[in-house]
């Protein structure tokens, strides 16, 4: 029996820790509330039986589960959880997380950051559907970077992210130049946005208006106090 997996990757919600581009602006404690906020609506939308995959976390740093458990509430309940190891960098520790797939009995493999609170269930599902045929699954996001990785487990290449470093507006494009170089097939999701500036709190207030629903309760919740409280709502357009 083959089991498809999508493993969310989450920090300890810590100041300091998490959002650190974003706290440059809002601070701190205002980054980590809103992180908290995060790893609260996504299990809230993958935590729901029947799910056509199974959902697990990829904590750091290591020992941090019990931190992200308080925010995931019962839904923390028997889930499955890998640690991430606290010595190597992103880019390696998304290749562990790959290359064990086999021994943990997984078929395809989907990998998001938990700074997307606004990923859809269709999204992963879409994912999942795509490596049937494809060798790589990606969502680009608008800055140049991606939301979701996903691999067959047979299909991992080792030398896939093999130099690339996970900043700056080149990472996608690098990655697709190497799974072409690769003779891998590709398929891409829609662009989205993640939560790293300023900016993107207000493409997140702007899901709640849009015609079709997202469940962002907690993130809503977490934005409208930082509105009350002076945040400015937009910088720079893109």
């Amino acid at each position: 029996m083959t089991r498809d997996v999508l493993y969310i990757a989450a920090k300890a919600p810590r100041p300091g820790l998490v959002k650190t581009r974003l706290a440059h602006v809002i601070g701190d404690e205002r980054a980590a509330t809103l992180y908290k906020a995060f790893l609260t609506d996504l299990p809230a939308r993958f935590g729901r039986p029947g799910l056509p995959f199974e959902v697990g976390w990829y904590v750091a740093p290591p020992g941090a589960w019990p931190e992200v458990a308080q925010q995931l509430g019962t839904r923390a309940r028997n889930a499955l959880v890998l640690e991430q190891d606290g010595g190597l960098d992103w880019t390696e520790r998304q290749r562990a997380l790959f290359r064990a797939a086999p021994g943990r009995g997984e078929d395809k493999i989907v990998l998001v950051a938990s700074d997307s609170p606004h990923l859809a269930e269709e999204t992963v599902t879409s994912a999942f559907v795509a490596l049937d045929r494809h060798d790589l699954v990606l969502g680009p996001t608008f800055d140049g970077g991606y939301y979701l990785l996903g691999m067959r487990a047979c299909g991992w290449r080792e030398d896939l992210l093999d130099g690339i470093q996970m900043s700056g507006s080149s990472v996608l494009g690098e990655i697709l130049e190497r799974a072409l170089r690769l003779q891998l097939s590709v398929a891409t999701l829609g662009t989205t946005f993640d939560v790293d500036e300023l900016e993107d709190l207000q493409h997140l207030r702007e899901l709640k208006q849009q015609p079709w629903e997202v469940d962002l309760r907690e993130t809503i919740a977490a934005l409208d106090d930082m509105k009350t409280h002076g945040i400015p709502p937009r910088s720079a357009a893109r």
